[in-house]
């Protein structure tokens, strides 16, 4: 029996990128249906069998986030994938406030959206949607009594989404340059001495690389080893030319300086982007390897499309590895940038500066600092702590306090966490396709 075609709706009034996306989606065997009026789409999704709607914010007669509660009436499983160019955090709020399955800014990346695409239907597998759920008419639907509106509580960034989502783009990427150059990405991990902590982020690490095809090695030193000899060993490492990416193992023993040893690691393989080189490019707004920490941050905030530009962002923290390297990337372009104030340890009145912050970042390592009454009413917030307080793991926000006042948050466990080892494995590849001399392009409309 032949595989059942599945039918895409794409609803745009920018008939070019409607265009662009239909025959992107024929040419890989779906049913394509497009449109561009808001009224039209709702009498397509009555009427015909629709698997996933790919819609824009802009629709004739009505916007699109205003659409999806009506589609959602009439068929409450239908995956809905909001596309736009306005990046706007105002418009980040309302689109995610109507509750949709996917949010992706223009230019659009076709690998992403491809992506996104294959999720929404293995979603449908799991709900069965009834014949009857698809042909409900707007007549029956009864509107809700008038009252007063029940205030909503902050939508959760999924960190374990956002991993998962660039884990499938670099396993296809590293999959189809494996065939093409016949080289294979090789992260080696190197621990001096035994840590409890460090053996679990190790096979975080292993695991990371095997879900997307990277070799991983695993050089194990004793404590005992001198910082001398640790350097040898790196130098020799750095001249391997079948060592993609080099990430050296905290906590180091007490004879060796880790700020040293990192500094000797090539630069083109420091994965953890902590190498002075790769640190001072940042300056310059032209980072090529950055920490992996404060890459997860700026990739859950692209996650909710909000563009950074003007807004006013406040990192709390200002450590070598989150902080700094973190403030300097929301500062990284010339015209896009945001407004960055950086809190530390010796800062005065701190609930003033988080007070007025569209996006708060917080990543000091202290359970409880931020409590609802210091976040800006709707607010993003991205909670980096991890700190244990009993037999519980907690981020740096009172989390239930927060989730009252943001529009969006990250939980602890599982958000900035499940990104940063994502965005270890991205390094390790971008590493790679440059020792390859393969230049980083992506297709887009």
């Amino acid at each position: 029996m032949d595989k059942e075609i599945k039918t895409i709706l794409i609803a745009d009034v920018d008939e070019k990128s409607s265009s662009s996306l239909a025959k992107f989606f024929a040419e890989r065997g779906y049913s394509v249906i497009t449109s561009k009026v808001a009224s039209e789409v709702i009498q397509k999704i009555q009427n015909t069998r629709i698997d996933v709607l790919v819609m824009n914010v802009e629709l004739e007669e009505m916007k699109g986030y205003e659409v999806v509660p009506i589609v959602k009436k009439i068929t409450p499983k239908l995956p809905i994938i909001i596309i736009s160019d306005d990046f706007s955090l105002e418009i980040a709020k309302k689109v995610h406030q109507a509750g949709i399955f996917y949010y992706a800014m223009k230019p659009l990346d076709m690998q992403e959206m491809e992506l996104a695409i294959r999720d929404a239907f293995k979603e449908l597998e799991k709900e069965v949607t009834t014949s009857i759920d698809r042909m409900v008419t707007i007549s029956t639907v009864k509107e809700e009594p008038a009252g007063v509106e029940k205030k909503k509580e902050a939508q959760l960034i999924d960190g374990k989404a956002v991993a998962k989502r660039i884990k499938e783009e670099l396993k296809n990427e590293i999959s189809q340059l494996k065939e093409k150059y016949h080289s294979s990405p090789v992260l080696l991990a190197i621990q001096v001495g035994e840590n409890p902590a460090s053996a679990v982020y190790l096979k975080s690490q292993h695991k990371g690389c095997e879900e997307v095809g990277i070799d991983f090695q695993l050089e194990q030193l004793p404590k005992e080893i001198t910082e001398k000899e640790l350097i040898k060993f790196i130098e020799e490492k750095n001249e391997d030319e079948r060592v993609s990416g080099i990430i050296l193992q905290m906590p180091l023993p007490a004879q060796i300086n880790a700020e040293k040893v990192q500094a000797i690691i090539d630069p083109a393989k420091d994965v953890e982007g902590v190498n002075p080189e790769n640190m001072g490019m940042l300056v310059y707004g032209k980072p090529k390897l950055a920490p992996c920490t404060a890459l997860s941050v700026m990739e859950l905030i692209k996650s909710t499309g909000t563009s950074i530009k003007g807004l006013q962002v406040t990192v709390v923290g200002h450590s070598s590895i989150v902080g700094k390297p973190l403030a300097l990337l929301l500062l990284s372009s010339p015209f896009e940038s945001a407004t960055t104030t950086v809190c530390h340890i010796a800062t005065r009145d701190l609930a003033s500066h988080t007070r007025k912050a569209d996006i708060l970042i917080v990543a000091v390592g202290k359970a409880g600092l931020i409590k609802g009454e210091m976040i800006k009413e709707g607010a993003i917030v991205i909670d980096v702590g991890v700190n244990r307080v009993g037999d519980k793991i907690v981020g740096d926000v009172l989390f239930e306090e927060a989730k009252e006042k943001a529009s969006l948050i990250t939980p602890v466990p599982g958000g900035v966490g499940q990104v940063t080892t994502a965005m270890l494995l991205r390094n390790t590849i971008e590493a790679w396709k440059s020792r390859l001399g393969i230049p980083v392009e992506s297709e887009r409309i």
